[in-house]
């Protein structure tokens, strides 16, 4: 009994004194868990709400994707998730380019369709496909009205794009006949040349950020469910023990004997047999991943240098679906059974229309970035791999003098222009690239989505604050170990 109590008094003192902390990790982490939800992306706040290390990230979100007027280089259109920009000299100044009825749709990828007669733009957005028949022309929808398109690419012929809805279904669509949407068939398909082995590092981020259980949206889920218990854990233990505090103090203001008994166990069985026992996985996996994460250097060092068989893993990395896998894709010239896909695992070619699937052994198992540019497909990710290869060319050229990975190229008759999170960078002669001085448009705000980074890091509140994070997130750890002890005597 007095063990049991000594556990109690360990297990409430500690909730009490890290319960704001874990409730604020709790929400942060569910709106982390959904960069599609476009409040989150286009909410600005103050530049000065973020750390100098978070500033690096706030040119990215202005402008990833670019096209340029074919027959004037000073005529340039750019967008991200916080809009659609053009210019008209050379970046020198940017206006914003308005969508019909004052939407205002994220812009997840522009598809440039070139020919002699026409220059037209798709544009991919969490709100369907648009058009512009033209840099000057208007925002026209084209189709997908309402679906979340992730990628949008010029096809196997003219007229033709394809895309990806929602990282799980492959498109193609006629521009001339837009309601005629061919979705290519995924369910039976064999993928060859994975790695045996996938490290440590990636796994651990790919379950902390979502992505490493089961489906995208499944894994999102559940991890949103652990930021959920971590909140309602924190609501429900503060408010038992405050509200026993208050009828001590105040007898003849408390609620009937009865009253307080039907409280209490309300309370109790929420907190306790219901959301503490259902929590305990996602929120001992997600703290212990969130202290790696703290210490994001020494976490990579040791995380890469520690390989685990791949057949161990769970269900998602398996790869017996692409449901949810699918980054970017692109189509090649008069090959419509031809494709590329930008997977966790690097990229995959088909050549068969999708029934068998193979790893290119060198852009490496890593994210990226695949898209097309002309007749040129290019490939980038963050272990600083730069890749482009030209139609009818089965070796891929290394691309270098570039910072970070690249989002969008465009040829045009200065050359070849990349654009990347640090700005343009001009091919100053065999794929060897150089800042350029064009500028994209010059936002002063930043996005709330990257102030809930730092919060979430507790950036917000000091650089060094990881340290006390560490302590509140091992105390959650406590809370959840101890907490089915306790239940094991009082069950409901």
């Amino acid at each position: 009994m007095k063990k049991r109590k000594s556990l109690f008094s360990i297990h409430r003192w500690i909730g009490l004194i890290a319960a704001t902390w874990l409730f604020l990790l709790g929400i942060t982490g569910i709106f982390l868990d959904h960069d599609e939800w476009r409040w989150l992306k286009q909410t600005e706040v103050p530049e000065s709400w973020l750390s100098s290390s978070m500033m690096r990230y706030l040119p990215a979100t202005i402008m990833r994707y670019v096209v340029v007027d074919k027959k004037d280089s000073n005529h340039w259109i750019g967008g991200s998730e916080r809009g659609l920009w053009k210019t008209s000299d050379r970046g020198l100044n940017w206006n914003k380019l308005p969508f019909p009825n004052n939407q205002h749709p994220q812009v997840t990828r522009l598809a440039k369709i070139n020919t002699n007669e026409r220059q037209m733009i798709v544009l991919a957005t969490d709100d369907g496909l648009w058009t512009m028949n033209g840099l000057d022309s208007d925002i026209e929808r084209l189709a997908l009205k309402g679906k979340f398109i992730s990628m949008v690419s010029p096809g196997s012929s003219e007229d033709e794009i394809i895309g990806v809805e929602n990282f799980e279904k492959i498109f193609r669509l006629n521009i001339s006949q837009p309601s005629k949407i061919e979705f290519i068939d995924l369910n039976k398909t064999k993928i060859t040349g994975l790695p045996e082995h996938v490290n440590m590092y990636k796994f651990l981020f790919d379950l902390h950020f979502g992505y490493g259980i089961f489906s995208r949206q499944l894994s999102t889920w559940i991890n949103d469910f652990g930021g959920i218990a971590l909140m309602i854990l924190s609501m429900t233990g503060f408010l038992s023990w405050y509200m026993q505090k208050r009828w001590r103090r105040k007898k003849d203001r408390a609620p009937s004997r009865d009253q307080r008994i039907i409280f209490s166990k309300s309370v109790y069985r929420m907190h306790a047999p219901i959301i503490g026992l259902l929590g305990i996985i996602p929120i001992l996996y997600l703290s212990m991943t969130g202290i790696l994460f703290n210490h994001i250097l020494t976490f990579i060092n040791w995380g890469e240098k520690i390989d685990v068989e791949r057949s161990k893993l769970p269900y998602v990395w398996r790869y017996e679906s692409l449901k949810g896998e699918i980054d970017q894709v692109v189509a090649y010239p008069d090959s419509p059974e031809k494709m590329s896909i930008s997977t966790r695992y690097g990229v995959l070619n088909t050549k068969d229309g999708g029934l068998n699937w193979i790893r290119d052994p060198i852009t490496g198992s890593e994210r990226g970035q695949l898209f097309r540019a002309d007749d040129h497909v290019f490939y980038s990710n963050n272990l600083r791999q730069f890749f482009t290869k030209k139609d009818g060319q089965d070796t891929w050229i290394k691309m270098t003098g570039i910072p970070t990975i690249v989002y969008d190229a465009e040829f045009y008759d200065d050359g070849l222009m990349i654009k990347n999170s640090r700005g343009f960078f001009r091919d100053s002669g065999g794929y060897n690239f150089e800042m350029d001085e064009m500028k994209h448009p010059d936002i002063k705000a930043a996005t709330l989505y990257l102030f809930m980074i730092e919060v979430h890091t507790g950036n917000a509140i000091h650089p060094q604050f990881k340290w006390i994070s560490d302590l509140f997130t091992i105390m959650g750890v406590i809370m959840v170990i101890t907490g089915p002890i306790l239940w094991l005597r009082r069950k409901w």
